[in-house]
């Protein structure tokens, strides 16, 4: 695990959204305002898999195609437990830092191309997976919350995980530095961004 992803999960795990899905204590008014916005979120992680797949080989394009539909299912479930409708869900509008974390994303393929592009999706997949193997042992009181942190926990999960670590070292291998840097700033943003996803989460951020 790279020192970025260790210190990006040691503060996950210490943030009060994260501590209140463990402990069963998080509102479900708030929960129910992150899976909103992560709906949206990952409208454009979907997009953006089909758009590096198009820069692929076929036989990576699969996989990555088969990786941003395995994000959708995971959170259907949730979203008809908690009777969120596909009206509410269509209606949902990226709050400042979904905003900014989106926005960021598409830059790095529009500046840097497919390599900056892939290492800005893995914290997506890393940060969630160490998280959720963390917590899935400590059985949050709450069910939505246990099945939350289960399904990052899975076989499956870390599955998809590995295999976006090995496309990504794959685009990296025949690069220069200067690529491998550019490479390292869009993990790293992404890293920040996705910590601050908890905390946009948290107080329910709007923009005004």
């Amino acid at each position: 695990m790279t020192p970025v992803i260790e210190v990006a999960t040691a503060r996950s795990l210490a943030h009060p959204f994260i501590v209140g899905l463990s402990d069963g204590t998080l509102p479900l008014a708030t929960f129910r305002y992150y899976l909103r916005q992560d709906h949206q979120y990952l409208e454009m992680f979907g997009r953006l898999h089909e758009v590096l797949a198009a820069q692929l080989n076929t036989a990576l394009a699969q996989i990555l195609t088969s990786l941003g539909e395995g994000e959708d299912l995971a959170r259907q479930r949730l979203h008809a437990e908690l009777k969120l409708s596909v009206v509410e869900l269509a209606a949902t509008k990226p709050a400042p830092t979904n905003y900014a974390y989106q926005t960021h994303m598409a830059y790095q393929n529009q500046a840097h191309g497919k390599a900056a592009l892939a290492a800005g999706l893995l914290p997506c997949y890393w940060l969630y997976n160490e998280v959720g193997r963390r917590l899935a042992q400590k059985h949050s009181p709450n069910p939505l919350y246990q099945e939350f942190f289960d399904s990052y926990a899975s076989d499956d999960f870390s599955s998809s995980t590995n295999q976006m670590r090995a496309i990504v070292d794959e685009l990296a291998a025949p690069l220069d530095e200067a690529a491998h840097e550019q490479m390292r700033q869009a993990f790293v943003k992404s890293c920040y961004y996705e910590e601050q996803f908890w905390q946009m989460a948290y107080e329910q951020q709007r923009w005004h």
